[in-house]
């Protein structure tokens, strides 16, 4: 009973997959291969290190120090400890779909998928960051380009729905914990207490930042549609 509840549930998960990747276009091609990219990430990396320091000043160092072992522990969760475990193949290299899994740019990825390093590292990111700062404007950027991030795994074919979904549980559980650690510090030490409060971004900052990410991502969209 067991072993055919887990073959249902492959199936539907190979299901899901062909259905996601087969809803393709040019333009579609372009614009997920981008999100998938170092494009993006770099983008909002930038733009908020720059707020942070303008914000905070000195402070903004340590608060990409703990950004980035949260991204270092959900890549290490997922990619050196889950994948080799699990050893689960992506549907680019799965041979019972392989051959239905439309490709991009020949792209197949790794030989195994779950968990996806890719949903594991912007939601961990985005958790934290969320966080960190508590405002709602840049909650909703982060977890958007977390959930389309995502998405354009399995549209390109190289991750399963539930390589994603495993991906999303680890970014949440290291955004968590990385949070939650470096607030635990800052209460032991009084030099570092501001660690425990949110970091400081004012709402025409917040704006600023949302409206900026929010215009060149449609200037991808629109130069994926039209060029």
């Amino acid at each position: 009973m067991q072993a055919t509840s887990l073959s249902a549930l492959i199936n539907w998960d190979r299901h899901l997959l062909l259905t996601i990747n087969g809803w393709h276009s040019q333009w579609a091609d372009s614009f997920f291969w981008l999100i998938s990219s170092r494009l993006f990430p770099v983008v909002l990396s930038l733009l908020l290190i720059f707020y942070l320091w303008k914000n905070n000043g000195i402070k903004a160092l340590v608060y990409i120090v703990f950004l980035a072992l949260t991204i270092a522990l959900a890549d290490q969760l997922a990619s050196g400890l889950i994948k080799p475990l699990v050893a689960r193949l992506r549907p680019t290299h799965d041979p019972a779909i392989q051959s239905m899994v439309h490709l991009v740019h020949n792209y197949r990825g790794g030989l195994y998928g779950f968990v996806s390093s890719h949903a594991a590292n912007t939601m961990a990111a985005s958790f934290f960051v969320t966080l960190l700062i508590r405002k709602r404007l840049l909650a909703f950027l982060f977890f958007l380009w977390a959930a389309v991030t995502c998405y354009s795994r399995m549209y390109l074919g190289v991750h399963f729905p539930l390589d994603v979904l495993g991906g999303i549980v680890v970014g949440f559980f290291s955004g968590g914990f990385v949070y939650y650690f470096m607030t635990s510090i800052a209460h032991h030490f009084r030099r570092i207490q501001w660690l425990a409060t949110p970091a400081r971004m004012p709402f025409k900052d917040e704006l600023a930042f949302f409206l900026i990410a929010i215009g060149f991502s449609l200037i991808v969209l629109l130069s994926c549609m039209y060029y």
